[in-house]
């Protein structure tokens, strides 16, 4: 291994240990407190966050407008979408993150998928089990085999214990969910998995993606999801029509060249939302836009106002189907996944872009 390669992940694991120890702060914090101080770590300014045991998208349903991809363009994320997209008939995926340790975890993976049975895989994610991550590192790509080795024997006997609560620190959602949202895990589908990952290039970028057209060159792709990035870039206190335009002058003149004839890219993932939702929010928001309430801790006064559905979040969502009005998006309708700030519970929605 080069030395390049070495201080990489020197640097890596030293900054997942930072990261670590600031997680064990934050899940010190009761439940209740969190909520009543309005502590949340959903994050977008840093390159070492935490990381996902699973995505949280109905991939099942929204990967189905690829229509059989050959090369495609994902985030990294839990590795699930990279996942559903050599499922899906990808043989040349190109996968981005900013968040630096996204590349380990969509090696870990990928390599557990090759290693393990269905059973072992969701076993794993659950417990992180020394026994099971023995079997599963030697699909491990080098630089992964190192992060992944060195951080199991810095914490010797406790690493299970230790990655899962302090690492791996977002929502875990019931296996029944995972297995809806996942098409890979369909035990005809899983069979196949590990000859199509060998039959797989994949290449890492670490790259936020704004700065995307600048590491992929001249590259064209069949299939692109930008899973709920937009979500992180317009977020909080600070959601702004100005922000929704950005990212969709983005998207139709920086990421649409890059898709291949009959292409698709899913655009944005938008929890607990549909078309309904956005009129009514419409409605409330011409009325009482100074009542809109924020991500995080609550008033009582807030309250009805947040049942409603009159949030930051969905302000972002409704900004972003105005910014893309006059392009032909297509709204789909998919399986809800526990999370958003809407009245209404029914299904989540992709918005999608062919060509």
């Amino acid at each position: 291994m080069e030395k390049q390669e070495l201080d990489k992940i020197r640097k890596d694991l030293n900054e997942t240990k930072r990261l670590m120890l600031r997680n064990a702060e934050f899940e010190s914090i009761d439940p209740f407190m969190q909520n009543l101080l309005g502590i949340n770590n959903f994050n977008n300014d840093t390159q070492y966050d935490s990381l996902y045991t699973n995505a949280t998208e109905d991939m099942r349903t929204y990967y189905q407008i690829y229509n059989k991809p050959k090369s495609f363009l994902s985030i990294g994320a839990s590795g699930d979408q990279v996942a559903n997209a050599i499922n899906s008939g990808a043989t040349t995926i190109d996968v981005y993150d900013s968040n630096l340790l996204c590349r380990y975890a969509v090696s870990l993976r990928l390599a557990a998928i090759k290693a393990l049975t269905k059973k072992e895989l969701l076993a794993f994610y659950e417990t992180f089990n020394e026994r099971l991550f023995a079997k599963l590192a030697y699909n491990l790509d080098e630089l992964a085999l190192n992060y992944w080795g060195n951080l199991y024997m810095m914490f010797e006997g406790n690493a299970p214990m230790i990655i899962r609560n302090t690492l791996f620190t977002y929502k875990r959602l019931d296996t029944s969910l995972i297995f809806k949202m996942n098409s890979y895990l369909d035990d005809s589908n899983y069979k196949q998995m590990k000859d199509k990952i060998n039959n797989s290039q994949i290449t890492f970028f670490d790259s936020d993606l704004y700065s995307l057209p600048n590491v992929i060159g001249n590259k064209t792709y069949d299939a692109m999801t930008l899973s709920n990035i937009y979500e992180y870039l317009n977020y909080g206190r600070n959601v702004s029509l100005a922000k929704a335009k950005e990212y969709r002058n983005f998207v139709i003149n920086s990421l649409l060249p890059h898709l291949n004839p009959n292409g698709a890219i899913m655009v944005s993932y938008l929890y607990a939302y549909s078309q309904e939702i956005n009129e009514d929010f419409a409605k409330m928001y011409q009325k009482e836009p100074d009542k809109v309430v924020p991500s995080g801790a609550m008033s009582l006064d807030e309250y009805p106002y947040y049942i409603a559905g009159l949030t930051t979040q969905n302000l972002s969502y409704y900004l972003l189907l105005k910014a893309f009005k006059n392009d032909p998006i297509t709204l789909l309708p998919t399986e809800h996944i526990e999370f958003g700030q809407s009245k209404d519970m029914s299904h989540d929605l992709a918005l999608c872009l062919k060509k």
